[in-house]
């Protein structure tokens, strides 16, 4: 009896002191760590979530580059970071649902070191091809590359990148049969596209814009769904004769497993309205970023049919990494 009253006890000291916590947070700044360089959308969605969710919060959110190894770097930080909702993640599809499934050994696991706050925003990738690619419509690009198997070439950001594995998923569900050319880096394989070393790519959509308006890449189609709101008239591969193809990139905010539901929900509430609000919405448009705020809840499911999407191209490509 004795034991019991001492284990009640201490539970009901820990649930006053973890409420205490959370009416005191947040107390000081809180770090949102972006798990790759400064300059990116993903860097530039955090520093526009940073600043509005801070004023909501009543403490400055200050964003901390910590690139490296895809995003692994800055997010084991957070894994391993104190759970009191001072040092969170801007997670990404590939940190959250992409590197689960390539890397054999992770320095932390997704599942249990880290939990949800909310989802952010995302965009999509544009199939984009040299001008010289007799190919003007989606429809016209199938049949030329099947006629062609494995006689044309496509770039990505590197083995194992987003912009790789979404060319393998077109691969895979189109029947097509063209070859990987990995790039260090989106930059560098969009320069290649329009200098004329590969025909195709798959490149995030602000990155192939600049070029796109040049007239340096020609856009036959759009990723997501949605069509574009940077490029309302170029139609989705979806609705031009792949139904259902849909690969978003997208963001979400991430924080230490352990911490306190309370503190959580002060996040979300934060993030959530700094979300609604048009500026910001405005600003993730000019990048083609959508807002999709979301509950702690639906960012779990979402993570985990993301991962369950993810893990049949990761395995078929064979990008996994030691």
């Amino acid at each position: 009896m004795k034991g019991l009253k001492a284990a009640m006890a201490g539970a009901l000291a820990l649930g006053f002191a973890c409420a205490a916590h959370a009416q005191e947070f947040p107390s000081r700044p809180i770090r949102l760590i972006a798990p790759l360089a400064a300059g990116g959308v993903t860097d530039m969605a955090a520093r526009l979530l940073a600043e509005r969710a801070g004023k909501y919060l009543g403490q400055p959110m200050v964003v901390e580059n910590r690139p490296g190894a895809g995003g692994l770097v800055g997010s084991g930080l957070v894994a391993s970071a104190p759970p009191d909702g001072y040092t969170i993640l801007m997670g990404t599809i590939g940190t959250l649902a992409v590197s689960p499934s390539m890397y054999r050994k992770m320095p932390y696991d997704t599942d249990k070191d880290l939990i949800p706050v909310s989802l952010v925003a995302g965009g999509q990738f544009a199939l984009a091809v040299h001008p010289s690619f007799p190919a003007r419509s989606f429809a016209e690009f199938l049949a030329y590359v099947k006629a062609r198997p494995g006689e044309l070439n496509y770039g990505s950001a590197g083995n194992g990148s987003t912009l790789h594995l979404g060319m393998e998923m077109l691969n895979s569900m189109a029947g097509l049969k063209i070859t990987h050319v990995p790039y260090k880096g989106t930059g560098p394989m969009v320069a290649a596209l329009a200098g004329g070393e590969i025909e195709i790519g798959l490149p995030d959509l602000p990155s192939a814009l600049p070029f796109a308006r040049s007239e340096r890449v020609r856009i036959l189609a759009v990723t997501s769904t949605n069509r574009a709101q940077v490029m309302p008239e170029v139609p989705t591969i979806s609705e031009s004769g792949l139904k259902d193809f849909d690969v978003v990139v997208w963001l979400g905010v991430m924080a230490p497993a352990g911490t306190p539901r309370p503190v959580i929900d002060k996040l979300n509430s934060a993030m959530v309205q700094a979300l609604k609000d048009k500026d910001v919405a405005d600003k993730l448009a000019e990048v083609d970023m959508r807002v999709f705020a979301s509950s702690p809840e639906e960012f779990g499911k979402f993570i985990k049919r993301e991962r369950d999407k993810w893990d049949p191209i990761v395995k078929a490509s064979g990008a996994q990494i030691e």
